[in-house]
């Protein structure tokens, strides 16, 4: 009995050490935008601000001073983000856009930061925005 048991032990030491890894985990590597030098598009979330480019998904304008998007990248990936008041989302040549013009599918680009909510939202991490701008 005694030397199934260490039969048993060493085929499963043999089992963990094939299935295991060897420390070192995967990091993706980010493609950086090059007008600010941080990661675009990402797949994981990195570490500070990374740049968005993708379609609106899905929206909610109210309140207005603080609307949020999810915003699709090319991969399928989304973000949910809460950017700047409605009246100061410009198109990217300037043109103010107006509430009415909103609609999903557009073309946008946002730097996106990450803040940690206190206790009251679960210290939950939340992204925002104040440059979302609409690409035409």
């Amino acid at each position: 009995m005694n030397m199934w048991r260490k039969i048993i032990f060493v085929a499963l030491m043999v089992l963990l050490a094939a299935c295991g890894s060897n420390g070192n985990t995967a990091e993706e590597e980010y493609t950086v935008d090059e007008a600010t030098g941080l990661p675009l598009n990402p797949e994981t979330i990195p570490e500070g601000d990374f740049v968005v480019e993708g379609t609106i998904a899905s929206m909610n304008l109210t309140p207005q001073s603080a609307p949020e998007f999810v915003l699709r990248i090319p991969s399928g990936r989304t973000y949910r983000v809460r950017a700047q008041a409605l009246p100061d989302i410009l198109y990217a040549d300037g043109e103010a856009v107006g509430v009415a013009n909103f609609v999903q599918g557009m073309a946008v680009r946002a730097t996106i930061s990450q803040e940690v909510g206190g206790p009251e939202t679960g210290n939950t991490r939340q992204f925002v925005t104040e440059d979302l701008v609409i690409i035409r």
